[in-house]
């Protein structure tokens, strides 16, 4: 497995993995319309490009074998969610692996290479009803300090806000 820094050109790939496993880090009941509409505003491929290019945003890919597994993004300046110890310090706002790599360790490697860049803690949001997520941050030190909204189209989804320490 190979972690690197994304690339203006790995746009179209990234794009097109966060479009076959956005669903999953959703409620299940969510309409497939609002998954659809919140590709298209959030993970288009111009975002995507928007977000590699972004001074305050660092996006990774994991490759096996040359194909994309996976992609993390970090915030170095996200917005504030009026919850101390989650307010001022990075936040992982993707970490998506493409179904065929789950349980092969691209997510662990993803996100090791991902948290070494930071020093000092980091803060995540993941849905409440993710108990795979949940399990596998906890697993690497992040313990919940509360929680806030997504808004995924019309759709309104309950967060849990998780925090990591440094080191």
């Amino acid at each position: 497995m190979i972690v690197r820094s994304a690339r203006g050109e790995d746009a179209p790939r990234v794009a097109s993995l966060a479009g076959s496993v956005f669903h999953l880090a959703c409620p299940p009941d969510t309409p497939s319309d609002e998954i659809a509409r919140y590709l298209r505003e959030a993970l288009s491929i111009e975002s995507i490009v928007d977000t590699i290019n972004s001074p305050v945003h660092q996006v990774r890919i994991v490759e096996v074998a040359g194909e994309l597994a996976g992609f993390s993004v970090v915030s170095r300046d996200p917005p504030s969610l009026g919850i101390t110890t989650a307010d001022g310090i990075p936040e992982l706002t993707r970490c998506y692996v493409a179904a065929a790599y789950h349980g092969s360790g691209a997510a662990r490697v993803l996100l090791r290479h991902t948290l070494s860049d930071i020093t000092g803690a980091m803060r995540l949001m993941v849905n409440d009803h993710n108990a795979r997520a949940i399990r596998f941050y906890q697993r690497h030190g992040f313990i919940t300090v509360g929680e806030t909204s997504f808004q995924c189209g019309d759709d309104m989804h309950r967060d849990i806000v998780m925090v990591r320490s440094a080191g």
